[in-house]
C-alpha cells in the first residue's frame, strides 16, 4: 500500500518507518497522523514483525506540527486533533514490540514527542531537540508532559518547556533525553544493528517488560506482586525453555516469540 507521507519497509522481522515529507522537514499533519496510526495498527498485529524503527527522511526527524494545517481551527477541532494525535503516541507506547527512534536531525514539538514515545532513542550527532510550544502560545501535547518528565525529571522538563530553548545532541544525552548519541554517518547502522539484536530476542518477555514499566510509578509492593505474576507466565513460555536449554548447552538461544 503506497503512502503519501511515510515509507514502510519490512525486512527480517524488522519494520522500518520513515517519516517522508522532507520538503516540510517531515512536519506532522493530519495525513501523516492517519497514515502513521494505520501503519502502527498493522504492525502491532503482524506476528512476523518483532521490532519497529522510526526515523525521518532528509535532514530532519520531524519539525513538529504543520502550522499550515492549523488555519481557522476552532477549540473543539483543536481538542479533537490533539486527541487523535495522542492515539498515535498511545499506540507506540503500548505496542508489545520494541520501538526504536533513530533521530537524524531536528526533533521539535510533536516530533520530539513522537521520538520520546519510543522505547529507545538513538540520536545522530546532528540531532537537536526543542519544546517549541510556548513560542506559539501553546502547551506541550502528544504525551509530552508524561514522557519528557519521565526521561529528564520534572524540574528539567519545566525548564525546557518554559524556555523553549534548543538543545544539541550531546546535551540531550547528558540529561537522559536520549539513550545515546552516535556519529551521524553511523546512525542508520546503529539503529539497524540494535533492531536486529532485539529481533532475535524473546518477544513475550519484551511485551511483559514494556507493560510493567508502562505502569511506573507504582508502589514497591505492587511491583513485587506484578513481577511474580508476570514471571509465572514467562516460566511456561517456549522461549524460556529454549533459553534454559541454550544456557545449559552453552549455545546462543533461538527464540521464536512463543
Amino acid at each position: 500500500m503506497p503512502f503519501e507521507t511515510l515509507i514502510l519497509e519490512k525486512n527480517a522481522k524488522i519494520a522500518a518507518i520513515t517519516l517522508n515529507r522532507p520538503e516540510r522537514m517531515n512536519a506532522f499533519n493530519p495525513i501523516m497522523r492517519e497514515e502513521l496510526q494505520s501503519v502502527l495498527d498493522e504492525l502491532a498485529e503482524d506476528r512476523q514483525v518483532r521490532v519497529v524503527t522510526i526515523t525521518g527522511a532528509g535532514k530532519a526527524f520531524c519539525a513538529g506540527g504543520d502550522i499550515k494545517s492549523w488555519e481557522g481551527i476552532t477549540a473543539p477541532a483543536g481538542r479533537d486533533r490533539v486527541k487523535k494525535g495522542s492515539q498515535v503516541i498511545k499506540k507506540i507506547m503500548e505496542m508489545e514490540k520494541p520501538v526504536i527512534a533513530g533521530v537524524n536531525g531536528a526533533a521539535v514539538g510533536a516530533g520530539l514527542h513522537i521520538a520520546l514515545a519510543c522505547d529507545i532513542v538513538i540520536a545522530g550527532e546532528k540531532a537537536r531537540f526543542q519544546e517549541t510550544f510556548v513560542n506559539l502560545g501553546l502547551i506541550p501535547d502528544l504525551g509530552g508532559f508524561f514522557n519528557m518528565s519521565l526521561r529528564v525529571g520534572v524540574p528539567r522538563a519545566k525548564e525546557l518547556m518554559l524556555t523553549a530553548r534548543m538543545i544539541e545532541a550531546k546535551e540531550a544525552e547528558s540529561i537522559g533525553l536520549v539513550n545515546r548519541v552516535v556519529a551521524q554517518e553511523e546512525l542508520k547502522e546503529e539503529v539497524e544493528s540494535l533492531a536486529k539484536t532485539l529481533a532475535q530476542g524473546p518477544a513475550r518477555a519484551y511485551a511483559m517488560i514494556k507493560s510493567a514499566l508502562d505502569l511506573w510509578p507504582m508502589s514497591r509492593q505492587a511491583y513485587l506482586e506484578l513481577e511474580s505474576n508476570l514471571q509465572g507466565i514467562a516460566w511456561v513460555t517456549k522461549d524460556f525453555n529454549e533459553g534454559k536449554q541454550a544456557f545449559l548447552e552453552r549455545r546462543k538461544p533461538n527464540f521464536t516469540g512463543e
